[in-house]
Formats: structure tokens, C-alpha cells, sequence
């Protein structure tokens, strides 16, 4: 009578075998151009376009961001690229508004409401640190260095590429409206309050409800 103990040997080293046939199989066919397409396709970044231009092509506007440099975040490369940078946006209540939608979702976090450097997830007694960009050394800086930091990051700000451009330079108005003395501009933002914005923000309007008005009983209800 066979011993069971023996075929079970044998079919394990027969299982090993052809795993490993498989493998050897699968490289083989790997090395041929037409059938490597599962081994070694084609894949894309998320912000990269699916498809090559045509042959011959000429840009002439693209829909997305426009083409930027890719800098290292130094203090000399922000100050050079910013110098280089021309606002073209105005100063106008269109603008600022928007400024203060986009400094709200993105920048209020850390750099507080009106942009003291006391965000919620930072301010006094916490670290890191954020900047006050009310301050005087940041009120000198140019349009284009503030766009580039926001652009490319700094220190432990990292970058937000994902603002259009157009949004980064409302972001600079609506710093400058702060550095010059401008109150906070109430916004209201999609989806739940936004931290550190209690005050300014309350969802279905604009601006923020009175003290003990309904809106304020009902966010102590649901606490």
C-alpha cells in the first residue's frame, strides 16, 4: 500500500514546480513586445494628460494650469521666481470675495481667520508654528513671492498646486485686503463649518448668525 506521507511529498514538489514553470512562462512571454502589455503597461500621474499631443501639434491655451517651473523652495528661488510674476488681478469686492473662499478652505486652518497665524490647528502654545501674515516682513513681500509660496510651499507649508492660479492670485488680493486692515470677509463654505471659522461661517448663508439667535441654540443642542 503506497504511503500517503510520499504523494503528498510528491504532489507538493509538483505544486512547486509548476508555480515556478508559471513564473518562467510568464517572464518568457513578458520579453515579447506584443504580449507584455499586463506586465509592464503604460500608467499616468493623476494631473497628466491621458494622451500625447498629435504629431506637429501647437499649443495654442490649454484648459488646466499653465505651464510653471518646478523650484526647489528656497528662499533665493522664491524671491527670484516672484519677482518675475505680475498679479493680473485687480483689486475689486469679485475678486477679494473669492480670495477669501479659497483662503478659507485651504489657509484658515493654520494661518487663521484673519491670517494672525492662529488657526485651529496651530496658534499658541501649539506646534508648528504658522505665519502671521498681517505682519510687516510679510506685508513686504511682493505679489509673486506670495504666489510662489503658495504655489510651491515653504518650510513645513507644503505645496498647493491644487489651486488654479487664478485662485492663487485672489488668495494674494485677499491677504493684502487683511494686511491692509480689511476685516475678515464672512464666507460660506459647502458641507460642515470649517475649523476656526465658528465665528464666520455657518452653513446655508452668508456670514455668521447672531448670538443667541436660533442658529446658536441649535449648534448647542448638538453638542
Amino acid at each position: 500500500m503506497p504511503d500517503p506521507r510520499r504523494w503528498t511529498l510528491v504532489l507538493l514538489a509538483l505544486a512547486v514546480l509548476g508555480l515556478g514553470g508559471c513564473t518562467r512562462i510568464e517572464r518568457a512571454m513578458a520579453s515579447l513586445s506584443f504580449l507584455n502589455f499586463m506586465h509592464d503597461s503604460p500608467s499616468f500621474d493623476p494631473y497628466e494628460a491621458p494622451r500625447a499631443a498629435p504629431a506637429n501639434a501647437v499649443p495654442v491655451a490649454s484648459p488646466g494650469e499653465h505651464w510653471e517651473p518646478e523650484i526647489e523652495p528656497t528662499e533665493a528661488n522664491l524671491v527670484a521666481w516672484g519677482d518675475t510674476l505680475t498679479n493680473p488681478l485687480a483689486m475689486s469686492e469679485p475678486v477679494v470675495t473669492r480670495g477669501a473662499t479659497v483662503f478659507s478652505t485651504y489657509c484658515s486652518v493654520c494661518h487663521g481667520v484673519a491670517a494672525r497665524g492662529d488657526g485651529p490647528i496651530v496658534g499658541p502654545g501649539k506646534f508648528p508654528l504658522a505665519t502671521d501674515l498681517t505682519l510687516p516682513t510679510t506685508a513686504g513681500r511682493s505679489d509673486g513671492y506670495i504666489y510662489a509660496v503658495v504655489r510651491v510651499g515653504r518650510g513645513l507649508m507644503p505645496s498647493y498646486r491644487r489651486i488654479p492660479p487664478s485662485d492663487r492670485w485672489a488668495v494674494v488680493n485677499y491677504v493684502r485686503h487683511l494686511q491692509g486692515g480689511g476685516e475678515p470677509i464672512q464666507v460660506s463654505l459647502p458641507g460642515q463649518v470649517q475649523p476656526g471659522m465658528d465665528a464666520l461661517n455657518v452653513s446655508g448663508g452668508q456670514g455668521s448668525a447672531p448670538a443667541g439667535d436660533a442658529g446658536a441654540d441649535e449648534a448647542e443642542g448638538q453638542e
